[in-house]
């Protein structure tokens, strides 16, 4: 990490957060126990994740909407039984390379927007196992102490952009329409089939740098070398550490299914670390 603290971030479109709203995040306990050590946590970059269009804006999406609407034209019906229409292509190339660029630059954190007593069975089943938990702040607090008390990254500058995800119909050009204007940034835009997850982000993003070949040496490894330039120009995530960690009111609820041992266990590492997190057992009751 650097020792320089930063400050420069930006939260945008939190109106829609009240005042009485969490940020959730569902862990597994190894990265409960990363968060606690480093007193950070790790984001990841936009290309790794599952969903391929993360980060796509919508003057994106209607070009891809057009584009399947003239290859799927009538007037290509008989030329498609023996061959294969690709319109746009110069477009599409411009589009998944400006996609590309916008997903290796930008970092991010996924939490789950929700209410103090308010957990997610989905969440639940998805990120964590019945060793696991989550930790939940009160949404006015962190962005209060993140503003205050600044961070730091693991070297690289990085610029913090927080916002509730906003999400599109993507198969419905009306509704993109609407929105080509209005959003502020498309690393805040997801297909309306996630919007169970209610998700809130912190994107770290990088500026935009030369990433120069690699350079083999002839005594050294091929993997070697690449593994080194990877590490600094290649990497897949990176971490942002709060300052004043202890600052930060946050709370542990145990998993609906934690047995007492695994809460015990839970227990005595925060008690190891002298942290002083509030801790609950889950609302939920299954089997």
């Amino acid at each position: 990490m650097k020792d320089e603290i930063e400050k420069n971030i930006q939260f945008i479109n939190d109106k829609v957060i009240s005042d009485d709203d969490y940020l959730w995040k569902y862990l597994d306990l190894h990265k409960f126990l990363s968060f606690i050590i480093s007193k950070s946590f790790h984001l990841t970059r936009l290309d790794k994740f599952e969903d391929k269009r993360e980060g796509i804006s919508p003057i994106h999406l209607l070009y891809q909407n057009h584009k399947k609407e003239l290859d799927n034209h009538p007037m290509f019906e008989k030329m498609r039984t023996y061959m294969t229409i690709d319109t746009l292509g110069g477009e599409m190339n411009k589009i998944e390379d400006e996609l590309k660029k916008i997903q290796r630059l930008n970092f991010a954190s996924c939490w789950v927007i929700g209410k103090k007593q308010t957990e997610s069975v989905a969440m639940w089943n998805l990120y964590s196992d019945p060793k696991s938990l989550a930790i939940r702040i009160k949404y006015s607090d962190f962005k209060k102490n993140i503003l205050e008390n600044g961070y730091k990254t693991d070297g690289t500058t990085k610029e913090l952009i927080c916002s509730p995800v906003n999400y599109l119909n993507f198969q419905d050009k009306s509704n993109i329409v609407e929105h080509v204007n209005n959003l502020l940034d498309s690393v805040f835009l997801k297909d309306i089939s996630f919007k169970h997850e209610n998700e809130f982000r912190i994107i770290a993003r990088e500026k935009e740098r030369e990433i120069p070949p690699v350079n083999y040496k002839p005594n050294i490894s091929r993997s070697h070398i690449e593994n080194l330039h990877n590490s600094i120009y290649n990497k897949l995530g990176t971490k942002v550490e709060l300052e004043n960690f202890e600052k930060y009111n946050f709370e542990i609820v145990h998993h609906p299914k934690s047995t007492n041992w695994t809460k015990e266990n839970i227990n005595e590492i925060i008690r190891k670390f002298d942290i002083k997190f509030d801790i609950f057992d889950s609302n939920l009751e299954l089997k």
